[in-house]
């Protein structure tokens, strides 16, 4: 135990504070203030609460219906309509808790009587103030507790919102490009954090090698949110720990999870098997190619693990409920035990430390892939193939790597 814990290097404490961090639910605040080439009465008409209206937001439709005129409650209903033609809503009550137009509108969450307030909506506050020549608007939104990483995409959502704002009432249409721009912005800066703190820990060249590498992983998730008709979801990176993937809309059944979950190392192989090319084409072994191969394929062997949050750890969950049920987390706490037992066998904190996530994750009831449609049979032989596949393929050129770059020492 003590040369497990001597052979912890700087960057597992930072990593376990990152984690620590972004488990930290907080409420949210956000506020963001535009100024707009129209009207106040214009803006306000945009932003106001009326029975049957219907804005359209891209390819998102929202429609308000007034269900009780004594507390001014409406429900909104979002549709959004995917590639593949599949429709997909969600509604939500809101009460009109203050209006003066055209200068204020506060817009108050309702129904949530019994049920946490954890990642929802509470609030919605316009304000509105006339400018030589435009309006100044002003729009703040209440969260519920939400984790780091939500904190910081309900700031880029809210900016993003604000400009389709600016958008509809100057030109009448909806301005979707700062979105697309803020949420490329996210990636870019958190990239850029992140190739920093590997280059401190594992130098330059290996910083760039791995941050592209996560870039291609990661993008095989978006890839696959584009594939079930979504739309383009948000990439965030993580110092020391990597990147994320996070869809726009929530999947409707376990396959879609999985297939998502699993998209990431399956879309890698293809740099993986790029990077043979010049491996197997060249006469003289090339370092940065023995590198590269290396980085890729243990990135995605790493990511192929059956613990939670990693890719296989999240296929696996699906399947093991689809199996066991609620009794799922037991078998995911085993499994996590028995990772949790190879790193300290092997030295290796960073597998030690995994497996205790998936225990602890595991320890109290929770549901698992509630309301999800779960997998069929085929599904799930399909699920096992194509993980044991990915799993022995990488497997495979790891072992190809290893040997090539070892004939870098041997002076071959």
């Amino acid at each position: 135990m003590f040369s497990l814990l001597t052979s912890v290097g700087p960057e597992i404490p930072f990593t376990l504070l990152l984690l620590a961090l972004l488990g930290f639910r907080h409420r949210v605040t956000p506020k963001a203030n535009l100024f707009i080439k129209a009207p106040p009465a214009r803006v306000f008409e945009i932003v106001d609460l009326t029975d049957g209206k219907t804005d359209n937001w891209g390819s998102t439709q929202v429609k308000a219906v007034l269900v009780d005129a004594g507390t001014r409650t409406y429900r909104k209903t979002y549709t959004t309509t995917l590639s593949t033609g599949v429709q997909k809503s969600s509604q939500a009550l809101f009460s009109i808790d203050e209006r003066v137009a055209p200068r204020k509108l506060v817009l108050r969450r309702e129904g949530l009587e019994g049920h946490g307030t954890s990642n929802e909506l509470l609030a919605q506050i316009y304000e509105i103030e006339e400018e030589e020549g435009g309006t100044r608007l002003s729009m703040t939104y209440q969260w519920g507790p939400r984790p780091l990483l939500a904190q910081m995409l309900a700031r880029a959502d809210l900016w993003g919102g604000i400009f389709r704002l600016k958008g509809l009432a100057e030109t009448g249409k909806p301005n979707e490009r700062p979105y697309f721009w803020i949420s490329a912005l996210v990636a870019l800066v958190t990239g850029l954090v992140s190739l920093v703190a590997f280059g401190v820990l594992l130098g330059w060249k290996a910083a760039v090698m791995l941050v592209f590498a996560l870039f291609v992983h990661e993008f095989g998730h978006l890839f696959a949110y584009r594939l079930m008709g979504q739309p383009w979801g948000r990439m965030v990176f993580l110092p020391f720990l990597g990147a994320i993937a996070l869809p726009r809309l929530p999947f409707d059944s376990q396959g879609q999870a999985v297939f998502a979950a699993l998209m990431g190392p399956g879309f890698s192989t293809l740099l993986a098997l790029l990077c043979l090319v010049p491996a197997m084409l060249g006469d003289v072994p090339n370092p940065y190619v023995a590198l590269f191969g290396l980085i890729v394929v243990g990135l995605n062997i790493f990511n192929l693990l059956p613990v939670e949050p990693l890719d296989g750890g999240v296929a696996l969950r699906s399947v093991l409920t689809r199996l066991m049920g609620p009794a799922a987390r037991f078998g995911l706490m085993a499994i996590g035990l028995l990772i949790g037992g190879i790193g300290l066998l092997m030295q290796q904190f960073v597998l030690v430390m995994f497996g205790g996530i998936a225990i602890l994750a595991n320890i109290r009831d929770r549901r698992i892939d509630a309301g999800l449609v779960p997998l069929s049979r085929l599904q799930i032989i399909i699920t096992i193939f194509a993980y044991m596949a990915m799993t022995a393929a990488y497997m495979t050129l790891f072992k190809y790597f290893m040997n090539y770059a070892s004939l870098l020492k041997s002076g071959a």
